[in-house]
C-alpha cells in the first residue's frame, strides 16, 4: 500500500473537516426547524386550553344566554306572512319617529345556521334626530330586529335630511330537532 503525502494528508483532512462542517451544518437546520415547530405547536395548544379553560368558567353564563334565547326569541310560525309582520312593525317605528319610508321589498324566509331570517329593504328619508330615534327604537335585544346592510347619505333635493337605504331582518329561533328531542327523551 502506498503511503499518502503529508500534502494529500492535509487534502484529506480539510476534506474531512468540510464533510463534517456540512453534515453538523445540515443537522443543525434540521433542529432548528424542529425546533419553531414544536414551539408553534405547543403556543396553539396553549392558546387552545386557554379557551377551553374560557369555555368552562363561563359555561354557566352562556348557558344562561341560551336559556333566554330560547325563553325569549320568537318562534316563525307563519312563514307567507312573517315579512308583512315585519314591514308593519317597522312602518310603526318609522311614522312614531317622523321618518318616511320608500318603496319596500318584502323578502322571504331564510334558513341560517343559528336562525331563521326574514328581511326587508326599504329606502328611508329622515333628519338626523329621527333617524337615531328610529335606528334606537327598532334594535332593542328582545325584539332580534337587525340592520344587515345600511347605507346613508344627505338626501340631495334637501341637504338638511338624509336618505338611506336598509336591509332589515328578524331573526326567529331556529326550527327544532325532533333528533335531539328523541335523544333527550331516552338519555
Amino acid at each position: 500500500m502506498n503511503r499518502l503525502t503529508p500534502r494529500e494528508r492535509r487534502l484529506f483532512g480539510l476534506l474531512a473537516a468540510l464533510l463534517i462542517l456540512l453534515a453538523n451544518g445540515a443537522l443543525l437546520a434540521s433542529l432548528a426547524r424542529r425546533h419553531a415547530r414544536l414551539r408553534a405547536e405547543l403556543a396553539a395548544r396553549r392558546t387552545e386550553v386557554q379557551s377551553l379553560q374560557t369555555l368552562v368558567t363561563e359555561g354557566p353564563e352562556w348557558a344562561a344566554r341560551a336559556a333566554w334565547l330560547d325563553a325569549h326569541q320568537p318562534r316563525l310560525t307563519n312563514p307567507e306572512q312573517a315579512a308583512v309582520q315585519l314591514l308593519e312593525q317597522i312602518k310603526a317605528a318609522a311614522s312614531a319617529q317622523d321618518v318616511l319610508l320608500e318603496a319596500p321589498e318584502l323578502g322571504g324566509v331564510e334558513a341560517r345556521a343559528a336562525c331563521q331570517s326574514v328581511s326587508v329593504q326599504c329606502t328611508a328619508k329622515s333628519s338626523w334626530p329621527g333617524l337615531v330615534r328610529f335606528l334606537h327604537a327598532l334594535q332593542q335585544p328582545d325584539r332580534f330586529l337587525v340592520f344587515e346592510t345600511a347605507s346613508i347619505q344627505s338626501d340631495p333635493a334637501n341637504a338638511s335630511r338624509l336618505s338611506c337605504r336598509f336591509k332589515i331582518s328578524k331573526w326567529y329561533a331556529p326550527p327544532r330537532q325532533r333528533t335531539g328531542a328523541f335523544i333527550k327523551a331516552y338519555d
